[in-house]
């Protein structure tokens, strides 16, 4: 592993423990704003390795947070033309930085992350990174050897299901003021 290799990886790493710790949050906004970080540190690992479809899908997603973030001062945030232009936007990316075969995970992570958190719903926003997003991510990490990303999908997916666990299907179903 050369040099740039390993501090892409520390980089990486930093982003695992912050993106873990966003799943055991139960309001959406701070989920939002430490996945952010986190973000920011895996646009810094993909830097590193040159992996740059990846890298401004999720610059797009730092936007797409803040977007988010701020969803109850701006109206347009909740109307599908908003969904639309951020799907637009993951979609350019992947044509223009198209590297290989395995660009298309990360752009299938991210729409479908993005579908769950224009949702609003806690529930919606789990299931989608379980079963869709962190998958994609996975094969997309494996692809372009961000190991630090691997663990962080597959930790990720462990802290949704203990999320599950800890404030119950039942509840994380609901888009309440205790999410916001």
């Amino acid at each position: 592993m050369t040099k740039t290799e390993i501090i892409s990886q520390c980089f990486g790493l930093i982003g695992v423990l912050s993106f873990v710790l966003s799943f055991q949050i139960k309001s959406n906004k701070k989920l939002y704003l430490v996945q952010m970080f986190s973000n920011s540190m895996f646009v810094i690992q993909f830097i590193l390795l040159g992996a740059y479809s990846g890298c401004i899908n999720l610059v797009i997603c730092i936007l797409r947070n803040l977007i988010f973030i701020n969803r109850k001062k701006w109206t347009f945030v909740e109307k599908p033309l908003m969904l639309a232009v951020l799907i637009g936007l993951f979609i350019l990316n992947t044509i223009i930085n198209w590297h290989a075969w395995y660009d298309i995970f990360s752009l299938i992570a991210v729409i479908a992350a993005t579908v769950a958190f224009w949702t609003g719903n806690p529930r919606d926003i789990r299931t989608h990174n379980l079963f869709v997003a962190s998958p994609c991510w996975i094969v997309y990490d494996i692809a372009v050897g961000a190991w630090a990303g691997v663990a962080n999908e597959v930790i990720g997916m462990t802290s949704i299901i203990i999320s599950i666990i800890r404030f119950g299907w039942k509840s994380l179903g609901a888009s309440g003021k205790e999410y916001e």
